[in-house]
């Protein structure tokens, strides 16, 4: 049973082996992976719990009850950069477009060659993959799947010999309703709240969703609890307090979120919410005289990483017309003429591996609960994005655009593959790019020793003894692709580590709901 609001009567109090904090790709696989190995586990999550019965496929719903902050959230730099996290029973996997990758082999060299985490290589890992892969199905769709937009582009990569693919997702028995950011109307993503958390559930996981982490408690220099509170996800008032007293303490609350929740509790390794890296993204969009229809078929469906080498990624994306409309140029008779053409359009996004870092700091507001994260993106990694923008465009003429519109304000109408051209030798600021991110990365990175990192390459933190963090934080570095099966397959390695350390240390402490 997944409890919420509605079954809490007052305050309450637990004891379990290990208390999760975070339900997304890694607190809900932690959860899973301990509970199934028979700890005795429970998971908290301050967003709702959700199902497909829920969900209509629209926007406003989707991101206001399911996005952190309505999906306002985002860096402080020149240009702010949207960075939408979810707020829900599975995170940010609820709310993703399903793409996963395995970690390159060239960023697991650098992790060991840079940052001596020698336990990082294929072989180690491969069994972790494999494991998270099948559990979530992940597979790769047919082209009738993927629909039109994504042909469309391979057309114009085939007339330049570039590779476009489909991306593998974690689906089952998908139909290509192409609403994968507001949760899936098929139940057909395989994401977090799916699998994982139904999972953990089953193996006797207790899980608390509205009910949001306010304290660690430690002891003796170990984490030894956490103290909650129960929140009515409308008025946002908290209904009660929950005291959990745990022999281990995972905070798995993402890049974002983690760091400055560790610095409210008194950490202060002086890496932690440092070197965060987001993969900044921008998106191309074609006016074609064919009928695409775009939203028919997977949101994010193929991919071409022909310019891997310099460090550019490009994947689909459709979007809803309220979103990608707002997000194109024009006023007036001009913008409602494109608005007509909507079913005319064909999405692209590129995204940058990024050499930028940033940093989350402590955080704002009451308790310090905002997000203060800040980006100043480089301008090698701008141009990264520029490029990737003109090359996008480039094969959207060769597919037989009529026009493209580019996320660039120094050249946002492109009427020609000339204009192409000429935009790949323009000086481009980055301010000059509208600029958005979906994947955190880095804030709390494993590393060999506190000089390199806030957590070791197991997860556990370096200053509070039973304190572990699973979740995009621990990644070391960008990846260059999007990271929720590495989340997945380090949070699993993290797991195995945190069950073998209770193995050696037995307690027998643990026990169930016990209401105030």
């Amino acid at each position: 049973m997944i409890r919420t609001y509605r079954d809490y009567r007052g305050d309450f109090t637990e004891t379990c082996e290990v208390c999760v904090i975070g339900s997304g790709p890694g607190g809900g696989v932690v959860a899973k992976e301990l509970a199934e190995k028979g700890r005795d586990v429970v998971l908290l999550e301050e967003g709702g719990y959700f199902t497909a019965e829920d969900w209509d496929g629209r926007p406003a719903r989707g991101i206001r009850e399911m996005y952190r902050g309505c999906g306002t959230t985002g860096t402080l730099g020149n240009p702010f950069i949207s960075v939408t996290l979810g707020k829900c029973v599975g995170g940010t996997s609820t709310v993703n477009s399903a793409t996963c990758f395995r970690t390159p082999s060239p960023v697991l060299k650098k992790w060991r060659d840079e940052l001596g985490l020698v336990a990082m290589t294929e072989d180690t890992l491969a069994p972790y993959f494999d494991r998270v892969e099948k559990i979530i199905n992940v597979t790769e769709l047919p082209w009738d799947l993927l629909g039109n937009n994504a042909k469309i582009v391979k057309r114009g990569c085939d007339a330049f010999g570039y590779s476009c693919r489909p991306l593998k997702h974690n689906v089952r028995s998908c139909r290509g309703c192409g609403t994968c950011q507001f949760g899936c109307q098929e139940n057909a993503k395989q994401s977090v709240n799916v699998t994982y958390v139904p999972l953990a559930d089953g193996f006797g996981a207790r899980i608390y969703a509205n009910c949001r982490a306010e304290r660690i408690v430690a002891s003796g220099g170990a984490a030894v609890g956490v103290e909650a509170v129960t929140v009515d996800p409308v008025s946002g008032r908290r209904t009660g307090s929950v005291s959990i007293r745990s022999q281990a303490v995972v905070v798995s609350c993402g890049a974002m979120i983690t760091p400055s929740f560790l610095m409210r509790n008194g950490l202060r390794n002086r890496h932690l919410g440092r070197h965060l890296q987001i993969h900044p993204a921008g998106r191309v969009v074609a006016l074609m005289d064919e009928v695409v229809e775009g939203w028919k078929g997977v949101s994010q469906g193929a991919y071409i990483d022909d310019f891997e080498d310099e460090g550019i990624m490009m994947e689909g994306v459709m979007v809803h017309p309220s979103l990608l409309l707002a997000a194109l140029p024009g006023v007036g008779r001009e913008h409602k003429e494109m608005a007509v053409r909507y079913n005319n359009l064909a999405v692209f996004g590129v995204m940058a591996h990024d050499e930028t870092e940033g940093r989350v700091l402590k955080g704002f507001g009451k308790k310090g609960r905002g997000i203060t994260a800040l980006y100043q993106i480089r301008k090698s990694d701008a141009e990264k994005l520029k490029r990737g923008i003109a090359y996008l465009s480039r094969i959207f003429f060769a597919a037989g655009a009529r026009r493209v519109y580019t996320s660039i304000s120094k050249m946002p109408v492109l009427d020609s593959a000339a204009d192409a051209e000429r935009l790949l030798s323009l000086r481009v600021k980055p301010s000059q790019i509208e600029t958005m991110a979906f994947h955190p990365l880095g804030t709390c990175r494993m590393a060999t020793g506190p000089e390199r990192g806030p957590v070791d390459p197991c997860g556990e933190s370096f200053e509070l003894k039973n304190l572990y963090v699973a979740d995009a934080g621990v990644i070391p570095t960008s990846l260059g692709v999007n990271p929720q099966v590495t989340i997945m397959a380090l949070s699993n390695y993290i797991a195995d580590g945190i069950n073998r350390r209770l193995a050696a240390s037995p307690s027998a402490h643990s026990g169930r709901y016990k209401p105030s």
